[in-house]
């Protein structure tokens, strides 16, 4: 953790792209009807139950309605909200160390249950960017309210395939004070569409945007979402001022800040394999254009075929700003140094790559694949050297279906993962520096957060009305498994069983873990089902103050948050005690609370902004 701090304090910014601040003139807040065709199509959430490890089941099913959450368990903290569609692309916010602020998170997800969404050629659609607020999440306490509905940005670019938050300096107060229009700033967040451009959007506290629609309305209070569209602060586009090339390039895929140097460039890679470097803050002629209608476009300072296929990751050495690494479906990984792009350092001919976590102590990945082109007895997580030291890759934890999504620590050192079928695991990595083929019983190193499982209703006691869910059949009938939400819905329910993540004390003799050794490798899969129960994104809080705490979503909507409460240590409290008395020391006004301040904030937005109109 010290490392992870110390690197944080050196390569981090406190404050960048001091220009790009949100503006109320570019807010648009959208009516009910003209929200309606951004907004995903169900209504309820499919239904669900928790089990919990150690307490008495709950056998209640839940269903939750678009926008609207689960309390937190007063117990185990854990929190359910429901986004409205199948969950393909989120990130935590992040905010500075020891700010002890509220976690955000920005979601993505798909219009339809059912949707789908071809690779191959760009085309636009309406969609709907999420803003969260998770609550004050801090790794000793239960958080006090339910996860919320922020705001939403409606959009016409196409799905959003990645997204990811300046990973530093763009976060301020809530309490900052910012003339009129100016609102104080949430994050900076640069998403990549399926029209093949990438936007970068400059976010601002819901607070403010609150405040203003308030007095739009003249006081009175709405119940519905809060819903706004927005002229994106700049467009990434490949190609020239003379010739953009978008639609040869193809989809954008994926991106990644640089995490050091002001975090001044963004790296892309898009469908024809092509891999594109931009300056954001260039003020070169051929490289920036400004548009009639306010906004800029940027065009790369150098972009390179990298691939044969598809660049499904792209993401950036932590440790020096000259590496990245790329992952595509013509099953390589690259290692490139970025001063010679005409070959890369090192290439490795792996199995489909989904998602890779390059993590700050070492100097390899850990990668997610695809199952259709394992071995048998191969499928699951790998750690592979990136060449330096140069042992053979590590086989981390098997896994039975497809890893759609790795999110690393560098906080704990940790690693989880969500796979097809249903389960999120948590993996402790070793001492990567070292050979660890040589570890002893790394089986003993990972342990499962919670599985996802779909239960068949009990047709004569849960819904003895419904004619059309409780056909009879024999053994000589074949079974026809549910292949669209709707059926799917009609014959299942959610079943998510928990770990008691509070400790790991005898977890080799818990049942999660027998269930877990017993299935990891073995068991069918039902790839003609409708997999309601896959989890398609996990991501751990990079902010040192909720470090401890796990996000997940995928195809049933549902997003869950943990906190991983066993992997807390006494020097984990000082560290968070030593940056909350540093942050504040250099951000916060004496004598005043932060909810104070920011309640004060927002009473002096409202009459300024009475004043100016």
């Amino acid at each position: 953790m010290h490392m992870t701090k110390e690197y944080r304090e050196k390569c981090y910014s406190p404050w960048v792209f001091p220009e790009w601040i949100p503006s109320l003139k570019d807010w648009k807040f959208l009516s009910e009807s003209e929200a309606l065709n951004y907004l995903p199509q169900e209504e309820k959430s499919p239904p669900f139950r928790i089990r919990r490890e150690g307490l008495r089941d709950d056998n209640m099913l839940h269903r939750i309605g678009r926008f609207q959450s689960l309390s937190s368990h007063y117990e185990r903290w854990d929190l359910a909200f429901f986004v409205g569609g199948p969950v393909w692309s989120m990130e935590w916010c992040p905010c500075p160390e020891g700010s002890a602020s509220t976690q955000y998170a920005a979601i993505y997800s798909n219009k339809g249950m059912d949707d789908r969404h071809k690779m191959s050629g760009t085309h636009i659609e309406s969609a709907l960017l999420q803003i969260w607020n998770i609550g004050d999440l801090q790794h000793f306490s239960c958080p006090t309210n339910k996860a919320t509905f922020a705001y939403g940005v409606a959009l016409d670019y196409g799905c959003i395939w990645n997204m990811k938050w300046c990973p530093s300096g763009a976060w301020e107060l809530p309490s900052s004070n910012r003339k009129i229009p100016q609102m104080p700033r949430l994050g900076l967040l640069a998403a990549s569409f399926s029209n093949g451009k990438i936007a970068v959007f400059s976010l601002p506290h819901p607070e403010s945007l609150t405040a203003y629609k308030t007095y739009q309305s003249k006081g009175s209070a709405s119940q519905q979402p809060l819903i706004c569209k927005v002229q994106c602060t700049v467009v990434l586009e490949v190609g020239s001022i003379q010739a953009s090339s978008n639609s040869q390039c193809g989809q954008c895929f994926c991106l990644d800040w640089i995490p050091m140097e002001d975090h001044k460039f963004l790296a892309a890679g898009f469908y024809d394999g092509t891999v594109a470097l931009w300056n954001l803050t260039t003020k070169s002629l051929l490289q920036r254009v400004c548009q009639t209608n306010g906004s800029v476009t940027l065009y790369p300072y150098h972009s390179f075929i990298a691939h044969d296929h598809a660049v499904r990751v792209v993401t950036w050495c932590k440790a020096s700003s000259d590496f990245i690494l790329t992952a595509s479906e013509d099953r390589k990984l690259k290692f490139w140094d970025l001063r010679r792009t005409y070959e890369p350092v090192n290439v490795i001919k792996r199995y489909l790559s989904t998602e890779v976590s390059w993590q700050l102590h070492w100097c390899g990945i850990s990668v997610a694949q695809e199952n259709c082109y394992v071995t048998f007895g191969l499928n699951g997580i790998h750690y592979i050297d990136a060449g330096y030291i140069g042992y053979k890759p590590y086989f981390v934890a098997p896994r039975r279906g497809t890893v759609w999504s790795i999110s690393g620590s560098d906080w704990l050192n940790t690693c989880t993962t969500g796979d097809s079928t249903g389960e999120v695991i948590m993996m402790l990595l070793a001492d990567m520096t070292a050979n660890p083929n040589n570890i002893k019983r790394p089986s003993d190193r990972r342990f499962p957060v919670y599985r996802t499982e779909l239960v068949h209703f009990d047709a004569a006691a849960s819904r003895p009305s419904d004619a059309e869910g409780s056909t009879e059949t024999t053994d000589r009938t074949p079974v026809c498994e549910p292949r669209t939400y709707s059926e799917a819905i009609k014959k299942f329910y959610l079943l998510f069983e928990d770990t008691d993540m509070r400790s790991f004390k005898n977890a080799a003799k818990r049942e999660p873990m027998k269930q877990m050794y017993a299935t990891e490798a073995k068991g069918s899969l039902s790839p003609d089902r409708m997999p309601l129960d896959s989890i398609h994104k996990v991501r751990f809080n990079p902010n040192l103050d909720a470090h401890g705490w796990l996000l997940s979503g995928g195809q049933s909507g549902i997003v869950r948050a943990h906190c991983l409460r066993g992997l807390n240590s006494p020097i984990t409290s000082k560290l968070i005690r030593e940056s909350q008395a540093q942050f504040n020391t250099m951000y916060q006004p004496q004598g005043t609370t932060a909810n104070e301040a920011s309640m004060k904030t927002v009473i002096h937005s409202i009459e300024t902004i009475v004043e100016v109109l």
